[in-house]
C-alpha cells in the first residue's frame, strides 16, 4: 500500500483507509464491497444502517479505489436532504443582486418575484465573506421535497441542479481542492462538448502524447488500455484558469453512447490519472445493467434534440475524423504544492477572472473528515447534457458560438 500522500492528499493511503474505517465504525454503519475488473478496478460500496443506505464508487488499483468507494459512500450518505442545516431563505432578488447572480440560470427566477429560496451560506475563499447560493442547484433531489418555507417554483432550474463540487476528504483542506477542481472540471468539459460537439467550432483537439518518462503514468495508461481493451485517447482540455484538465476516452465505435473520463488538478499529470482512471471506472460501470439502463434513458429523452443528443453519444469518430488536431506534452511539475497553496492558487485565478469560489462545510467529524460543496458562480454548467437533461449553454457557454462567428468574421 502506498505509504504518501497524492499531490491533492494530506493524509496517506493507509492513513485515509483506517481514518474512514474508524469513521464508519464510531457511526455504526456497516459496508459491502465488490470489485469489477482484475487491475485498474472500479469498486461499489454500499454503507448504511437500518434506517437508510447510500452507494459510493471508487476507481484506480485495488486498494485506491477501495477507499475511494468508502469516502464516497459515506459522503453520499451524509448528503441526504433531509440532513440539510444552517438553511436562509431569501428572495430572488436578494440572490441576484449578490455573488449568485453572476449565475445568469438564475434570472428565470425572476417571473417569481415573490417566491422564497432556501439556501446555504459560502465563505469566499479568497476573502472570507459570506454569501448564499440555492441548495436545489447543488443537491438535485431537495427539490422533490423543498423546506416548508420554500415557496420557489424550480421547474425551469431543477434540470441544471448537480452535486457537483461536493466532495468530502479526510481534512478540510482535501475537502475544499476536491471539490473546487471539480468545479473547474466540470466546467471545462461542459466547454469541450459545446465547442466539438455543439457548434462543432474549428477549435483543435490537443492530443496528450504517451509518456514513458514516467513510469507511473505509462504504467497506468497501459494497464486501462488492457482494462477497457481498448486504445485510449487522452486530451488536455483546460480553460483558462490556472488548473490542468484532461479528457480520457476510448477510440471505439458503433456504440450508442460513448462514456469519458476527466480530471482536473495543478499538477497536469495527476489530472491525467484522474481521466483515466475514471475512463476505466465507466467502462467497467456500463457492462453492468443498471448504468447501461440509465444511459440509454438518457439517450431516449434527447431524441428530439439533435444537437444535445451529438453531445452525449461522444462519438469518438466525430472528434478524431473531423477536427483539426495538434498533439502535446504535459509538463512534468516538481514536488506538489501544500494543499493550501494550490487552494488559494486557484481561487486567487478565478478571482482574477471575476468569478468567486466559495465553500459551504456540511460535515466535520473530530477525527477531521470533512464534507463540503464548493460552488462558484458562473461556471459552465452544460456537463449535465450527459445525464440526458434538456439543457442550453449559460452566458458562459454561449460565447464559444460568438468566438467561432468571430473568427469567421
Amino acid at each position: 500500500m502506498d505509504a504518501s500522500p497524492t499531490p491533492e492528499r494530506e493524509r496517506s493511503l493507509t492513513q485515509s483507509a483506517r481514518q474512514i474505517e474508524a469513521e464508519l465504525q464510531t457511526l455504526g454503519l456497516q459496508s459491502n464491497l465488490r470489485t469489477l475488473g482484475n487491475r485498474v478496478v472500479s469498486v461499489q460500496a454500499e454503507i448504511g444502517d437500518s434506517r437508510r443506505k447510500a452507494l459510493g464508487c471508487g476507481k484506480g488499483y485495488a486498494e485506491q479505489a477501495r477507499v475511494g468507494a468508502l469516502y464516497e459512500a459515506f459522503e453520499h450518505y451524509l448528503s441526504d436532504p433531509a440532513l440539510a442545516r444552517d438553511l436562509v431563505v431569501l428572495t430572488p432578488a436578494d440572490l441576484i443582486r449578490g455573488i449568485a447572480g453572476k449565475d445568469d440560470l438564475l434570472d428565470t427566477l425572476q417571473d417569481q418575484p415573490d417566491s422564497r429560496i432556501a439556501c446555504r451560506p459560502y465563505s469566499a475563499i479568497s476573502d472570507g465573506t459570506s454569501f448564499h447560493y440555492p441548495i436545489a442547484l447543488t443537491m438535485p433531489s431537495y427539490a422533490n421535497d423543498p423546506a416548508p418555507d420554500d415557496t420557489t417554483d424550480y421547474r425551469s432550474l431543477r434540470r441544471y441542479s448537480s452535486s457537483s463540487g461536493s466532495a468530502i476528504g479526510a481534512t478540510l483542506d482535501e475537502a475544499v481542492l476536491h471539490g473546487l477542481n471539480e468545479c473547474l472540471e466540470r466546467d471545462a468539459v461542459s466547454l469541450f462538448l459545446l465547442d466539438h460537439f455543439y457548434y462543432q467550432n474549428a477549435t483543435p483537439l490537443r492530443i496528450v502524447q504517451r509518456m514513458p518518462s514516467d513510469e507511473a503514468l505509462d504504467q497506468l495508461w497501459a494497464d486501462a488500455q488492457a482494462e477497457i481493451g481498448a486504445e485510449i485517447v487522452l486530451l488536455d482540455i483546460s480553460t483558462e484558469f490556472a488548473a490542468t484538465t484532461c479528457l480520457a476516452f476510448a477510440n471505439l465505435s458503433g456504440e450508442p453512447v460513448n462514456v469519458f473520463g476527466s480530471g482536473t488538478s495543478t499538477t497536469p499529470l495527476h489530472a491525467a490519472h484522474r481521466a483515466l482512471t475514471e475512463l476505466v471506472q465507466l467502462h467497467l460501470n456500463t457492462r453492468e445493467a443498471p448504468l447501461r439502463q440509465h444511459l440509454s434513458v438518457a439517450n431516449r429523452h434527447l431524441a428530439g434534440f439533435s444537437r444535445l443528443q451529438r453531445c452525449m453519444r461522444f462519438e469518438p469518430s466525430h472528434l478524431l475524423d473531423t477536427r483539426p488536431q495538434k498533439t502535446i506534452k504535459l509538463p512534468k511539475t516538481a514536488e506538489a504544492r501544500p494543499l493550501k497553496a494550490q487552494i488559494k492558487q486557484l481561487a486567487g485565478n478565478l478571482q482574477q477572472h471575476g468569478y468567486t469560489a466559495g465553500f459551504s462545510t456540511l460535515y466535520r467529524s473530530e477525527a477531521g473528515t470533512t464534507l463540503v460543496n464548493v460552488v462558484v458562480p458562473g461556471l459552465e454548467r452544460f456537463y449535465i447534457v450527459s445525464s440526458g437533461n434538456v439543457v442550453v449553454p449559460m452566458a458562459r457557454g454561449r460565447r464559444r458560438a460568438l468566438m467561432e462567428a468571430a473568427a469567421h468574421a
